[in-house]
């Protein structure tokens, strides 16, 4: 009989070697059945002792339970680094899942067909979640299973990570139609149009200084003479398929388990920001997967316990190449390399690894306060704070009694309220994730808390609740779910600690009871975290057109709009406009949109009035507006984001009648303004002659 060979995964290579010897010369079939409490000289567990009020039933599931989290290694030496050497790597399942993937995407995209012959929102639900659980419960189901292959696992995870991207790429297959990504295309277009980086880009004033993400894509277009739009497609998929073998690679390195390190990874997919806002053109679509990839090289190079310099070197350029893609991915990701720095110091880390990570601490450091302050122009210090101040005013107000609290999944008088299940979904996503943190963190606490990453990943975790606060805010409630993109990583590994404890592979398969409380548990998390971000009334996907709806504002009247007004009128025009046709006007027409954020001017009042007096020419004067572009669908109802202008004008978000007709068609009757375009729904008038009047 042939003899079974065995390889080590080298987390596991310390000072165990004599006690691991001992276990492979056991059968293969005996070795899931090992007490692996002896190997690693934990004491066996026992059972903590419950009040005696309680009923029967419930003092013994709360006894089982806290004796399963006590479990020092849940996991069997196969889905570990001891396995058997099979004589070739095998797909198992792949093939089919595969299939079953595209399956849920054609659900998807009949979801679509629905959503825009304006059929209910029921039934664009349906298929809608059909389809996404189509493609997530077998692949979850798979990953579960202690028999996948860590090939089979890895190779699931890439072909989910892309089917869902997929989701996001049938909303606007030909151009882009996301807000964030008008903004982007300006930045990179700029740099395709004149050569030079740190261009002007008056929506987005940071972009230009960041720009990671657009010198990738412009490199890849000019290189292969693809569109913006084509390369950028291209720049995602990469992007995707390099966060989604990063967080894997990290995962298992940190857990020592293939199994752990996929659950993981399909957990952290649930985070409201995977689905859509990761998957479009901007700059954090990027700059995530670089950080994670980071982070893996970190870890990576502490667990070879090897001296080779070229992988820290590594992970110093990738935090460069963070730094200059995306503010906010820089600072968290520097802030983490801060705390993980800080722990090392009070657990038993080697003198060396606590320089490590010190030293590129102290560079990440240095390299974001370098890039801000040397780099003249950059504003980010004041755009981040023109943003963080309004959202903190904000809540001081609501905790002063001075304001009252957003009602959670409230929207304007013009949308119809949130469906009871939409409801659950969300509210069960944040209620798994707030219940499973205690639980994870005990077990951390109790096998980990000797591991410098864990205790750093047990410490940021904290950082979630406090963001559901901002849920109550206006102007704040945006930081919840894009923080969610970054708190997932340590919320991931907490949940798949505390679900591997609780069920256990080591001595048993688990039942069926189990893996259907798992799937339905991260079913619910994914499908709530689809719905958090896939905005009010689902404005993230297809669907008919809709007033100040980002996606659903995006059609070809607008766009048409925007390209004759590069035509017959040239570039560089300062224009005054709603939110939509800012964003078209800015891309498609390259003109020069006046905004609050970089003129410091409001022109929002200049379309509230009821007429052009003298305040409303001396804002023409103040922002030297050449022409103002007015859609007169912006009566036909209320904004469906809250706002028509800008998020910090006068009645955000407290809109109670749509804008008058009569109100926006006030220019017609001004001698001194011209009527140059006319296509039904939008009109351009020419106010030169006040600004003339004011000089340059």
């Amino acid at each position: 009989m042939m003899k079974h060979q065995f390889r080590r995964f080298t987390p596991f290579q310390d000072n165990q070697d004599l006690q691991v010897h001992d276990l492979l010369t056991n059968k293969v079939a005996d070795q899931d059945t090992v007490p692996l409490a002896a190997l690693y000289g934990s004491p066996r567990a026992t059972p903590y002792k419950v009040d005696g009020s309680l009923s029967t039933v419930v003092q013994s599931m709360i006894s089982t339970g806290l004796v399963r989290l006590k479990n020092p290694q849940p996991e069997g030496l196969s889905t570990r680094g001891l396995k058997v050497v099979k004589p070739q790597a095998t797909l198992g399942l792949l093939p089919v899942l595969i299939l079953i993937n595209a399956s849920g995407l054609l659900f998807i995209s009949f979801s679509y067909y629905v959503s825009i012959l304006r059929y209910s929102e029921l039934a664009f639900e349906v298929f809608f979640f059909c389809g996404l659980l189509l493609m997530l419960v077998p692949n979850l189901l798979r990953l579960i299973s202690s028999r996948s292959s860590q090939l089979e696992r890895l190779c699931l995870l890439c072909v989910l990570g892309i089917s869902l991207y997929l989701i996001q790429f049938m909303v606007s297959p030909l151009h882009f139609s996301s807000y964030d990504e008008f903004l982007h295309w300006r930045t990179a277009d700029e740099i395709l149009r004149t050569g030079h980086l740190f261009s002007e880009n008056p929506m987005l004033t940071a972009s230009p200084y960041y720009p990671g993400l657009e010198i990738v894509t412009h490199a890849l277009s000019a290189t292969s003479g693809l569109s913006t739009f084509q390369s950028a497609l291209l720049v995602i998929s990469a992007a995707r398929l390099l966060m989604i073998l990063s967080l894997f690679l990290f995962y298992e390195q940190i857990t020592g388990s293939s199994r752990m390190a996929g659950i993981a990874t399909i957990i952290y997919m649930a985070n409201p920001h995977f689905l859509l806002f990761d998957a479009i053109f901007n700059y954090e679509t990027l700059a995530l997967p670089l950080a994670t990839f980071m982070l893996y090289i970190l870890v990576h190079y502490k667990a070879t316990n090897k001296n080779y310099r070229w992988v820290i070197f590594t992970a110093w350029i990738v935090l460069v190449a963070v730094t200059i893609t995306h503010h906010m991915t820089d600072y968290v990701f520097v802030g983490i390399l801060i705390l993980w720095a800080a722990t090392s110091l009070f657990r038993d880390s080697s003198g060396n690894d606590r320089v490590r990570l010190a030293a590129i601490a102290l560079f990440g450091i240095f390299l974001s306060l370098a890039y801000v302050f040397l780099l003249k122009g950059n504003p980010v210090i004041e755009y981040l704070s023109r943003y963080f101040a309004g959202a903190f005013a904000d809540l001081g107000k609501i905790i002063a009694g001075a304001s009252i609290p957003r009602p959670l999944f409230a929207t304007n008088p013009n949308i119809p309220p949130t469906p009871i299940w939409d409801r659950l979904l969300m509210a069960g996503s944040v209620s798994f994730v707030m219940l499973g943190l205690p639980f994870g963190l005990l077990i951390l606490w109790h096998h980990y808390r000797h591991n410098t990453l864990a205790i750093t990943f047990g410490i940021f975790s904290f950082a979630y609740p406090i963001s559901q606060v901002f849920r109550f805010t206006n102007f704040g409630a945006e930081i919840t779910d894009r923080s969610a993109a970054f708190l997932f990583l340590p919320i991931a590994y907490l949940l798949t600690v505390l679900i591997t404890h609780f069920w256990p592979t080591r001595t048993q398969k688990l039942s069926r009871k189990a893996t259907s409380l798992i799937i339905c548990s991260i079913s619910v998390m994914f499908l709530g975290g689809v719905v958090l971000g896939g905005g009010p009334a689902w404005t993230n996907l297809p669907g008919p057109y809709e007033v100040t709806a980002d996606v659903r504002s995006v059609e070809p009247e607008g766009i048409q709009d925007a390209i004759w007004s590069l035509t017959y009128l040239g570039p560089d025009n300062r224009i005054g406009t709603d939110r939509i046709n800012r964003m078209l006007m800015l891309s498609y027409g390259h003109q020069r949109i006046v905004t609050g954020l970089k003129d410091k001017v409001d022109v929002a009042p200049v379309f509230y009035s009821s007429r052009l007096g003298p305040k409303e020419m001396a804002i023409l004067r103040q922002a030297r507006i050449r022409y103002l572009v007015v859609d007169l669908r912006l009566n036909t109802s209320l904004p469906l984001l809250g706002f028509y202008f800008e998020e910090g004008e006068v009645g955000s978000f407290r809109l109670t009648s749509p804008i008058s007709r009569a109100v926006l068609a006030k220019f017609n009757t001004i001698p001194q303004i011209y009527r140059v375009f006319d296509s039904g729904n939008i009109v351009i008038y020419d106010v030169r002659a006040f600004v003339d009047r004011s000089g340059p």
